[in-house]
C-alpha cells in the first residue's frame, strides 16, 4: 500500500505542478492583456490630445508648436510599448502552444 500511496503522491504532485503553473500563465497572458488595453486608451487619448492642439493651432493661430511636439513625442512612445506588449503577447502563445505541443507528444 505505501507504494501505490506514494505513487498517487507523486502524480498529485505533478498534476498540482502544471496546474499552477498554467495559473501562472494564464495570469500573465492577461496581465499583458490589461496592460495593453490601458496603452491602446492612453494612445486614443493622446490621439485627441494632439487632434485639439492641431485644431486649434490652425484655426486660431496659437502658437502651441511645443504642446503638439511633446503629443507627438508621448503617442511615438505609446506606440513602440503598444508593439512591445503585443510582441510578448504573441511570444507567451507561441510557447503555450509549443509547451501544448509537447505535452502531447509525452503522452
Amino acid at each position: 500500500m505505501s507504494n501505490s500511496w506514494n505513487e498517487f503522491c507523486d502524480g498529485a504532485g505533478r498534476f498540482f505542478d502544471k496546474l499552477s503553473s498554467e495559473a501562472v500563465r494564464l495570469t500573465d497572458a492577461a496581465g499583458m492583456q490589461i496592460k495593453l488595453e490601458n496603452v491602446k486608451n492612453r494612445l486614443e487619448k493622446e490621439y485627441a490630445t494632439l487632434g485639439k492642439l492641431t485644431y486649434a493651432k490652425l484655426n486660431g493661430g496659437s502658437d502651441n508648436a511645443e504642446k503638439i511636439e511633446a503629443s507627438l513625442s508621448r503617442i511615438a512612445e505609446l506606440r513602440k510599448t503598444e508593439k512591445e506588449i503585443e510582441r510578448d503577447i504573441k511570444e507567451a502563445k507561441a510557447e503555450k502552444d509549443a509547451q501544448k505541443e509537447a505535452d502531447k507528444a509525452v503522452k
